[in-house]
């Protein structure tokens, strides 16, 4: 079964908005070798309803992470970069007469992208990406409430990814990829389609993603909160 939440963000700096695109843009825009570009984020988020199954459930208190972090970005050669992340995370969770957090090392990523195909006049730029992702440092019980930072797993992960300038700093990009990590985290399909505009320094971003789990339990079913986690649906 799939779980899809229902994330109502609170806030969300026009700074994250700006080096989302320039993030996805690396992946797809190499730069000039030897160039290396260091991007710091930071996202806060927060939900208090959510599906089990197909009924649409209330919490009694919001569920909020915030999560701090920045990505390496190292152009090897005209078709080849390298790039890292790393960051600190911490969920919190505060019902009436509890209080609950959990926080450390956020999950990693080391990762390869390819040109396979440099923009011009006709074509768009297409990019494949291979990653490493390595588990994070923090508690990732079963018990309740599984209100966990991460997936607490360790795996690896391919996308195909492209773009096109479309003139007066506006362009459309897309992505395109498959995910696979240990600790009974199921695997995934993942992608997004967008478009942004560069505004000298800055960036706006306008897009979708989804992810598609190819398997694992449902919320307050058999097994949740004792055999598995929120990892595990």
């Amino acid at each position: 079964m799939k779980f899809l939440p229902l994330i109502k963000p609170t806030l969300l700096g026009a700074v994250v908005l700006a080096t989302g695109h320039l993030a996805t843009a690396q992946n797809i825009w190499l730069a000039e070798p030897g160039t290396l570009t260091v991007t710091p984020n930071y996202t806060f988020q927060s939900f208090d309803e959510f599906y089990a199954g197909t009924a649409k459930m209330a919490l009694p208190a919001d569920i909020t992470q915030r999560t701090s972090g920045v990505h390496f970005d190292y152009t090897v050669a005209p078709q080849i970069a390298l790039d890292a992340s790393l960051g600190y995370t911490e969920v919190k969770f505060s019902p009436p007469g509890a209080n609950f957090k959990r926080s450390g090392r956020d999950d990693a990523r080391l990762c390869l992208t390819y040109a396979l195909l440099t923009e011009s006049a006709e074509l768009p730029a297409v990019t494949a990406r291979l990653g490493a992702i390595f588990a994070g440092g923090y508690d990732n019980p079963t018990s309740v409430p599984p209100i966990n930072p991460g997936d607490g797993a360790s795996g690896f992960e391919v996308s195909l990814a492209t773009g096109k300038s479309l003139g007066e700093g506006f362009s459309v990009y897309g992505k395109l990829g498959y995910r696979n990590r240990n600790h009974g985290v199921p695997d995934d399909f993942f992608g997004n389609v967008g478009v942004a505009k560069q505004l000298g320094a800055f960036g706006l971003n306008l897009g979708y993603r989804r992810t598609q789990s190819l398997s694992g339990g449902d919320i307050g079913g058999p097994g949740f909160g004792t055999k598995f986690g929120f990892p595990g649906v």
